[in-house]
């Protein structure tokens, strides 16, 4: 039977972006929602309450965390989350779950999610944000 062997690095299993991510009380996430793009017909704009979900495996002991949304054309940073977490095995799935509120975002566009472990980045995940055409009234 083969062995497992350790890869040398976190494994990122999942970033999705949703309406909603319930915990629930046997700890099971309920992904609600999701969704490859925004849309808008006007900016700068803050859209409702929204979710992220992101899963990353072989770690063990206590991580830094960092996750960077940016607009792709200019780089500009508008969502910086700073965190940490621990894992006791290598197989242990580390669910990162975030709930947002009152993110701006300022233009249309290309918007990069950035996850970074321990500062080595480990994935990423784009974020189109359009603008909605309204016809002609």
């Amino acid at each position: 039977m083969p062995k497992f062997v350790a890869m040398a690095e976190p494994v990122l299993l999942s970033i999705l972006f949703a309406d909603r991510v319930i915990t629930e009380n046997n700890n099971k996430k309920g992904i609600i929602g999701t969704f490859d793009r925004f849309m808008s017909p006007s900016f700068p704009v803050v859209f409702p309450p929204w979710a992220l979900y992101i899963a990353v495996t072989n770690l063990v002991g206590r991580h830094d965390f960092s996750i960077s949304l940016e607009i792709m054309e200019t780089g500009r940073e508008i969502l910086p989350i700073n965190g940490d977490f621990n894992s006791m095995t290598l197989d242990d799935v580390v669910e990162l779950t975030l709930n947002l509120n009152g993110v701006t975002f300022p233009e249309p566009g290309r918007y990069n999610l950035s996850v970074l472990i321990d500062g080595e980045l480990i994935g990423n995940r784009v974020l189109k944000v359009e603008k909605l055409e309204q016809p002609p009234s």
